[in-house]
């Protein structure tokens, strides 16, 4: 039996940017060829901010991009843990401010209560074209993790949301910011394209070795032959 995706692994952390920024440069140009238009969602973390200040100097028809995020930490645009704001300093920069942004993060302490909100917001740009995703070291991608409040709805293939809110327990992987926003598993099963990024031996075997009902395996299996894996150590 094959895997089901695609594995590239790379000498370093800086080749591994620099084929990621152009992978989804190409994604991004197929989508806006074969549909008139793309839909792109990042995540955060140190990884991929490089990458996203590389492709925001893309040249490609950008004012037909919508970009948002995979999830988001419940904090303010100006906190210094907002994807968001990470994503507006590196990729909605340059040639890629002409994009539209879809912020995850809307007026409210509460996320739960505002699932209907989000969710509308995400519903109007569609289907995602291209995903980019990170791995934690407990197995954990998106906002997926495991045990938290909301997890459930965020893993539930039937769901008809297309983003729901977690509220994680604390450990040393989430740190403080416990209540957040997350795309679900149906945004990952209907995207056309995936590119999930791991770095480092340790999550190297992390990913190997997940159990099928752990975090990142279910999203495998969700994307499916959409997926390609960038591997550094």
């Amino acid at each position: 039996m094959t895997q089901g995706y695609v594995f590239k692994s790379f000498e370093n952390k800086t080749t591994l940017q620099s084929a990621a920024a152009k992978w989804l440069e190409v994604a991004l140009k197929d989508a806006i060829a074969r549909r008139g238009s793309a839909v792109f969602m990042g995540s955060g973390g140190t990884t991929p901010g490089p990458i996203y200040e590389t492709l925001s100097h893309a040249r490609l028809d950008w004012e037909k991009v919508h970009v948002g995020l995979c999830d988001e930490r419940w904090v303010d645009d100006q906190h210094p843990a907002s994807n968001g704001a990470m994503l507006e300093r590196t990729l909605l920069q340059n040639s890629a401010a002409l994009a539209s942004y879809i912020p995850m993060k809307v007026d409210g302490d509460d996320p739960f209560k505002s699932i209907e909100v989000v969710n509308e917001l995400y519903q109007e740009a569609g289907l995602t074209d291209v995903m980019l995703l990170g791995m934690g070291p407990d197995a954990h991608t998106l906002s997926w993790f495991s045990g938290a409040r909301g997890y459930e709805n965020a893993i539930d293939p039937d769901t008809l949301s297309l983003v729901t809110a977690i509220e994680a327990k604390q450990s040393a992987v989430t740190g403080p910011n416990l209540l957040r926003m997350t795309l679900t598993h149906p945004c990952v099963a209907y995207a056309r394209k995936v590119l999930l990024l791991i770095t480092g031996k340790d999550k190297k075997s992390v990913f190997d070795s997940a159990p099928d009902d752990a975090p990142v395996s279910i999203m495998r299996r969700a994307a499916g032959d959409a997926l390609t894996v960038y591997y550094c150590d």
